[in-house]
């Protein structure tokens, strides 16, 4: 699939992703993740380190490893979001099997410029540890 899209006319926009996986493989689904987000947006993505977390109301037992990616884009909000769900189909993330706690990989929008459009997650501490790393300019480009 070809994420390239075309804009004009906007204002570049700071935005934060949180990256997650809790299959026995999340550590190459991250890098999976991160070859296909750097292929979308170029060098304007940066990565915090991967942290493992355990599940927050969350019925299957194995921990996550959980990132946060921080990017400058001039996209539509709305087409941020097609193009996040498109890689998680594209990387067989489905969505019908959501209720069974295996999650492949997790490609979650937390904020776009001014606007948290996660509270809920924006507010756990290894997101704010991931973009506390990446504000104070200690991400890598990885």
């Amino acid at each position: 699939m070809n994420y390239f899209y075309l804009c004009s006319e906007m204002n570049n926009q700071l935005v934060y992703i949180a990256l997650g996986s809790n299959v026995i493989t999340a550590p190459r689904v991250l890098e999976w993740a991160r070859r296909k987000l750097r292929a979308a947006f170029g060098s304007s993505c940066r990565f915090s380190e991967p942290v493992w977390t355990e599940p927050i109301d969350y019925p299957y037992p194995f921990p996550f490893l959980n990132q946060v990616m921080q990017l400058s884009t001039a996209r539509p909000l709305i087409a941020l979001e097609v193009l996040l769900k498109a890689m998680e189909e594209e990387m067989m993330r489905r969505r019908s099997t959501a209720g069974e706690g295996r999650r492949i990989i997790d490609i979650d929008l937390l904020s776009y410029g001014e606007t948290v459009l996660r509270p809920d997650d924006w507010s756990r501490q290894y997101i704010q540890d991931g973009i506390s790393a990446l504000s104070t300019n200690t991400g890598r480009k990885r």
